[in-house]
């Protein structure tokens, strides 16, 4: 075994290790073999100047490469912006996921989470798609099979119904064709789903995603709950992200949303919910109870209207938390390190009687190792022999990270034993090629074949007016 050794001027090999110095890693056939001084082999890449980390994983994000604007839909209300997207057409996927992969592996970023996402085909056709495109770029995927069955618009159901109703007769019309949920709508067909999807690339987790418990009626997710037990599978949602969310499930389950989801069966620790902007006291007792995963997206859910996500709250809980993006970072670059300092800011209350924030280590926590959980990758996350080679290299000491790092000091990521990003430049990827493929796929797709913009537009206020939002903000103009 001959493999591979990285050396740095430290090494932090996991959030609950200590700081090793100087930092050794040797790498053979995809795995660590070995740290620190028994580390040795006669092929070397010397990082000098960096500190070697376990590669971080956005454990919530929908492969959108490019920011919203440029996708034709800009910051809104949450409920808005939704609506915006269906002025436009469907985008060619790979060139956008390519695009999301490459700018994660630029950021040190060797795993991500694909969150239910639909551009209007069928789900399998389009997840075909989508593992594809992160095979190519190399990055370490789990995908998830978007499922949902009901209140596309609005919820709940009769609210929706009454919506639709009170509308004038064309947008009535546009409500009507855009009601129903372009996700899969039974378990069987998900479960089947999944297993073909396996077998394209068995090494890639499948994930049960449904959409959000206001999009999922009892009986589906209490089904697809059961599939994921019984296949040993994750589980995915969002979960209360919006003002509007949290009003529709206060009619939806008066005994408290995650006290639903825990009768369908749909919590545990191979299940995880991201943004749980609104999650109840009781919500957190529960989630921490049954060592539920939440996914914190905070620059998304401040950009869409939501406010802040309740952190602070959610640590004292001891709800193990990890960190997501949503595609809508505040920087909007995929940059984690300025999601992980906000999260770790607001981990932080004026209240003296209250547990300090988060530290360093907690945060690279969630960043890597709960991250990988949420996956279903569990041996990644850490640097330890026998595990997954997913590391990165940045730029400084291990004490600046947390308060100064940021994605443009990463100098080398690595997945599996191969290095996929060094010193500015992506193995076997085109950065501005990318870039250049992903908007001409946004710039095709900018108009619908078959709605009406302003149309659409008008759909959307009305929709703010019915959950008590302002109007929207005006389109963004044509990339």
């Amino acid at each position: 075994m001959q493999g591979l050794l990285i050396t740095a001027d430290a090494l932090w090999p996991a959030a609950d290790a200590p700081v090793q110095r100087p930092g050794r890693v040797l790498v053979a056939n995809g795995r660590v073999v070995a740290i620190g001084a028994a580390a040795d082999a006669p092929d070397v890449l010397a990082l000098p100047g960096c500190t070697l980390l376990p590669g971080f994983v956005t454990a919530h994000q929908h492969g959108r490469g490019l920011p919203q604007a440029l996708m034709g839909y800009p910051d809104d209300r949450l409920e808005a912006w939704i609506n915006r997207r269906r002025a436009r057409g469907a985008p060619a996927i790979a060139p956008l996921v390519l695009l999301a992969a490459a700018r994660m592996l630029a950021n040190g970023i060797t795993g991500c989470l694909h969150a239910n996402w639909s551009w209007g085909a069928p789900q399998e056709a389009e997840l075909e798609q989508v593992q594809d495109a992160y095979a190519q770029a190399g990055i370490r995927a789990a995908v998830c099979i978007g499922i949902a069955d009901r209140c596309a618009l609005l919820a709940p159901e009769d609210a929706q119904a009454r919506f639709i109703a009170g509308l004038p007769a064309p947008l009535r019309a546009l409500a009507e064709s855009v009601s129903r949920q372009p996700f899969v709508q039974d378990a069987r067909e998900a479960s089947d789903i999944r297993a073909r999807l396996l077998r394209r690339h068995p090494d890639m987790p499948v994930l049960y995603g449904p959409s959000g418990p206001q999009w999922v009626s009892d009986a589906l997710l209490r089904d697809v709950a059961a599939a994921a037990r019984t296949e040993g599978a994750g589980l995915h949602m969002h979960l209360l992200e919006s003002p509007a969310q949290r009003d529709a499930c206060a009619a939806l389950y008066p005994e408290g949303t995650v006290r639903r989801l825990a009768a369908l069966g749909a919590l545990g620790p191979h299940a995880s919910l991201a943004h749980a902007v609104f999650a109840t006291a009781d919500d957190m007792a529960l989630l921490a109870e049954t060592r539920t995963s939440v996914v914190l997206n905070p620059g998304s859910n401040l950009r869409l209207g939501n406010g802040a996500p309740p952190v602070a709250a959610l640590r004292a809980a001891g709800v193990p938390l990890a960190l997501g993006g949503d595609d809508c970072e505040l920087n909007d670059d995929r940059d984690p390190w300025g999601e992980l300092r906000l999260s770790v800011v607001l981990s932080r209350t004026g209240d003296a009687a209250s547990p300090p924030g988060a530290n360093a280590a907690e945060a690279l926590g969630w960043a890597s190792l709960r991250g990988a959980a949420a996956m279903g990758v569990p041996d990644t996350g850490r640097i330890a022999p026998g595990m997954l080679a997913d590391l990165q290299a940045i730029a400084g000491p291990p004490e600046l990270l947390l308060p100064r790092a940021s994605g443009r000091d990463v100098r080398m990521t690595m997945v599996g034993g191969v290095v996929r990003y060094l010193n500015g430049q992506l193995t076997g990827l085109s950065l501005p090629a990318l870039e250049e493929a992903a908007l001409a796929a946004a710039r095709a797709a900018w108009t619908h074949p078959t709605r009406d913009a302003a149309e659409v537009e008008a759909l959307g206020r009305a929709l703010l007016d019915a959950i008590g939002g302002a109007g929207t903000t005006p389109p963004a103009p044509p990339c």
